[in-house]
């Protein structure tokens, strides 16, 4: 057992002692067991308010008078004489809609769907239009289309299929041109019918009716776009024409899915928004359509991100800005409405533990906040006030002693009980809690990461958010008086999450993430740390101190990174064999970027739900830019790892391994040359002599459009502006090659359609691929070649060599021993070799000739060595174990006959010169 849950079990034996057991089953919290109750003299059930704090004695003399209907307004006359304590902030502020639909019990998972407006249709035929500017240039060229109340009236709006009256989106572009488009899909789904399509229809259908989310007359109409192409637009009109027997208000959201009319249902649709309006119930605070697995209607996020009252946040914020009764008296309703029905549904804590620890953290963290500026509301009668500080108090004990493995949730727990330990000093287990909360927090991250520093959990994003966590709780823990003592280990992680970071400071999106803009966390853990390199890449070096190192490797947690710099315009590679909780079948995938751009990118995860886009994206090992082996996604327990990275100001070389597909060992070797590309060589090694299937995938942004050029079938993008990427294979007519359809979900609940490029090999013992990855500022390189070069016979799975450009560059890779080696006109004696017109890069390597002329020899075996040769007649020398020398005996030969200056690892040296070569470092 670690140190924190060590001291987690001690504090959770005396808080015991403090409070009384929760009750056995699903139940609200009784008066007496919140205030207490009074009998002969003494406590008979003890109270949860400490009232030996100033100001709570009226209270306390109610109680024992047996009164809780006079104690509930006195606590409640406390509460709003109770001077101000710093509460925190919200999760959520605003979103579109939130004010408006809330009220209404319509709420909206996610970001995928958006809120624009209100349409009406009706009586009769109407056209309407509607201003949808803010959802197209926000990525959501599709809407969603939802009747606004519940009654009996069905709108008829036109498809794509109506021979008049089409829906069409009228673009005004930069330049003033308008472009008009139709919808390249549109249908409606039919809870009735929920295996029926309609996406030939004429008519889409939309309607709703009667209680709870949805019922068989519920139906909701979807549309999509292609922008394909479009850039700069300024403003951007929907028009639709609709029929219904009188007025329908009909709610119009933008929408970042894509779908196909022609297989889209009510059961293949995981829908997002629901509507309980009109409901007397009001949410259930359940999920829409049930859990059952194998039939669900409602992402599972819904049931747990529903309860964590994000909308506590526009609602209260409303009140405190405007002063409108109408905000204070809906949010308490809803609050109190939770109670009411979440006490019946959890037998740990009620409404305070329901539906579990993540959740419960979320919604007292919101609720506190909330409750800080509603506690004054003249709405905030004494019977809620008390069913409010009865739940949260609930809440506190169950994040008090709830377990869970995973760190951002265990994280959070605690944030928010250290929050409630200083927000509520009325409640007699505060001090445990801030006891228990603080100690946890610090030792956490001794739990949450590996010995190297890199974060147990495989996604960067979950990890952005632990430490933008830690930014605010560790100045909130200062302010509050409050020591914080792993101060070290969180610099270590903060510049884990820095090394993993892309030059441009936005997020690789590994694992489940979406790619966010990291720059606002780690300037942030550069002040809180003082640290300068974090403040660098946090202000995108207008601040602080360039990082002293590029690349990085992360051994425990599996992972290295290849990078140029830390401008915008540099390099970075990214191979992984990482895993944990949020990780992808990924293992041996690589993510790249140069130039600006990411062009090899993670393809996200869209949601979490069963939608079969996200399962793609989340559960196939087809979906990453690694090799997928029979068919079969990767299991994550077998061995594996980073094996090792050499690092040299020129290049790095990365190996990497895994055995996570059953019966084959792959093994990724990855040479990135920081002046512009990557060569990365695979070998397969199958523990059987049966045919096996090797699918090697590269994945590109949806408005990549990749082509795969016959004869090379080198795969090139096409970004009309940007840095492009080339991919060639070394064998083109021993892989069969296609473009594939998938998916890329750039941001959570939002996916595109995207092509990949699929390179499929099928074998018996073992194979390789080689492929040359070639980046370019603008275009795509379309003319370069790779051709494999015979090294004396052996196969490719000992050692592979490649003519690049028709013999412009070489590269030599080893998988076995190092060995004097020729291949075309090379001999070399090392492990791996490139060399072309202006550079030398080799590893454990001591001789390397040409044509039968010397280009180096050293003594012995080189660690790694780079030398460019410039122009100017500067030699560059790079090497990590190279010290200047010009003695012949013990130094390096290195053929420069037109050397005038050496810089040896970034100093100049003397040299010395005999015939073609120089010496100068040994």
């Amino acid at each position: 057992m670690s140190p924190s849950w060590r001291r987690l079990a001690v504090l959770i034996l005396v808080a015991a002692f403090l409070v009384p057991a929760p009750p056995a089953a699903a139940a609200a919290l009784s008066d007496a067991g919140f205030f207490g109750r009074w009998s002969a003299g003494a406590w008979a059930v003890g109270p949860r308010l400490n009232y030996a704090h100033a100001g709570l004695k009226p209270v306390e003399s109610a109680v024992k008078a047996g009164d809780y209907a006079l104690a509930k307004q006195r606590l409640l006359d406390y509460c709003r004489a109770r001077p101000a304590i710093e509460a925190g902030g919200f999760s959520h502020t605003t979103w579109p809609g939130a004010l408006e639909l809330t009220p209404s019990h319509i709420w909206t998972l996610g970001s995928g769907e958006a809120y624009v407006k209100t349409l009406t249709f009706g009586p009769g035929e109407k056209t309407v239009t509607a201003d949808v500017t803010s959802s197209i240039t926000s990525g959501k060229p599709g809407f969603f289309l939802m009747s606004r109340y519940k009654d009996a009236v069905i709108a008829l709006v036109n498809s794509r299929s109506k021979g008049s009256g089409k829906p069409t989106l009228r673009l005004t572009l930069a330049d003033g041109s308008v472009k008009t488009l139709h919808s390249t899909h549109d249908t409606y789904i039919w809870a009735a019918h929920p295996g029926s399509v309609y996406g030939t229809k004429y008519y889409m259908q939309v309607s709703d009716q009667g209680p709870g989310p949805f019922t068989g007359e519920t139906r909701k109409a979807y549309l999509r776009f292609d922008l394909g192409g479009v850039t700069g637009v300024k403003r951007a009109e929907l028009t639709l024409t609709g029929t219904a027997d009188t007025a329908k208000d009909i709610m119009l959201y933008g929408n970042a899915e894509t779908f196909d009319e022609a297989t889209r249902t009510w059961s293949n649709t995981v829908q997002n928004t629901f509507s309980w309006e009109g409901d007397p119930g009001g949410f259930d605070w359940k999920l829409p359509g049930g859990a059952d697995k194998d039939n669900l209607i409602a992402d599972m996020e819904y049931l747990y991100q529903l309860p964590r009252f994000y909308f506590a946040g526009p609602l209260a914020l409303e009140y405190q800005k405007t002063g409108n009764e109408q905000y204070a008296r809906t949010l308490i309703g809803l609050m109190t409405d939770f109670i009411k029905d979440a006490d019946a549904y959890d037998a740990d804590q009620g409404a305070g533990s329901y539906p579990g620890n993540l959740h419960a953290a979320r919604r007292l963290h919101n609720w506190i906040a909330a409750y800080e500026i509603l506690r004054k509301s003249p709405s905030l009668t004494a019977e809620a006030n008390t069913a409010i500080l009865k739940t949260m108090n609930r809440a506190g004990l169950f994040l008090q002693v709830n377990v869970n493995g995973t760190p951002n949730k265990m994280q959070s727990q605690k944030i928010t009980l250290l929050h409630a330990s200083v927000y509520f000093p009325e409640f007699r287990v505060a001090p445990a809690w801030r006891t228990n909360a603080a100690d946890f927090l610090s030792a956490q991250l001794n739990d949450s990461t590996y010995a190297d520093g890199g974060y147990k959990e495989s996604t960067d994003a979950y990890l952005r958010g632990y430490l933008r966590q830690y930014v605010d709780v560790v100045a909130y823990m200062r302010r509050n008086g409050i020591a914080f003592t792993a101060t070290a280990k969180l610099r270590q992680l903060a510049r884990f999450l820095m090394d993993q970071s892309y030059p441009s400071g936005y997020g690789p999106a590994y694992g489940d993430s979406d790619s966010l803009d990291l720059r606002s966390t780690l300037a942030e853990l550069g002040e809180l740390l003082d640290d300068p390199e974090l403040r660098y890449v946090g202000t995108s070096g207008k601040s602080g101190e360039k990082p002293a190192h590029t690349s990085a490797l992360y051994p425990d947690t599996r992972v290295a990174v290849s990078r140029s710099g830390w401008t915008a315009g540099d390099s970075h590679l990214r191979i992984n064999a990482d895993r944990g909780n949020h990780s992808h079948p990924d293992e041996l995938a690589i993510t790249a970027y140069a130039y600006g751009r990411p062009l090899l990118p993670d393809m996200g995860t869209f949601t979490y739900s069963t939608d079969t886009r996200a399962q793609w994206l989340r559960r196939t090992t087809e979906a990453h830019n690694t090799i997928e082996i029979d068919d079969k996604p990767q299991t994550s327990t077998a061995e594996g790892g980073i094996s090792h990275l050499i690092t040299n100001p020129a290049f790095d070389l990365i190996g990497a391994n895994t055995e996570s597909s059953a019966g084959v060992r792959h093994e990724r070797s990855v040479l990135s040359l920081h002046s512009g590309l990557w060569v990365v060589s695979d070998r397969l090694k199958p523990v059987d002599t049966v045919t096996h299937r090797y699918e090697q995938n590269w994945h590109f942004a949806s408005d990549a459009k990749p082509l795969i050029r016959s004869g090379t079938e080198a795969t090139t993008t096409a970004f009309p502006t940007g840095a492009n990427l080339a991919i060639v294979p070394a064998d083109p007519a021993e892989v069969h090659s296609v473009l594939r359809d998938g998916y890329y979900a750039p941001r959570f609940y939002s996916v595109e359609n995207a092509k990949y490029a699929s390179y499929v090999k099928t074998a018996t013992g073992q194979t390789t691929f080689d492929t040359l990855l070639l980046p370019s500022k603008g275009a795509a390189d379309t003319s370069v070649t790779v051709e494999r070069l015979p090294v004396g016979g052996i196969p490719s799975y000992q050692a592979t060599a490649l003519s690049l450009n028709g013999g412009a560059g070489v590269y030599y890779k080893s998988w076995t021993a190092r060995a004097p080696r020729a291949f075309g006109s090379y001999t070399f004696d090392g492990k791996l070799l490139y060399a072309d017109a202006g550079s030398i890069v080799m590893v454990d390597g001591s001789s390397v000739e040409r044509a039968g002329a010397t280009l180096v020899k050293a003594p012995a075996a080189v660690k790694d060595l780079s030398v460019t040769f410039g122009g100017d007649g500067t030699v560059r020398i790079d090497g990590s174990e190279l010290t200047a020398s010009t003695d012949a005996a013990k130094a390096i030969a290195i053929a420069a006959p037109n050397a005038a200056k050496v810089i040896l690892n970034g100093n100049a040296v003397p040299f010395v010169r005999s015939g073609a070569l120089i010496y100068a470092a040994a």
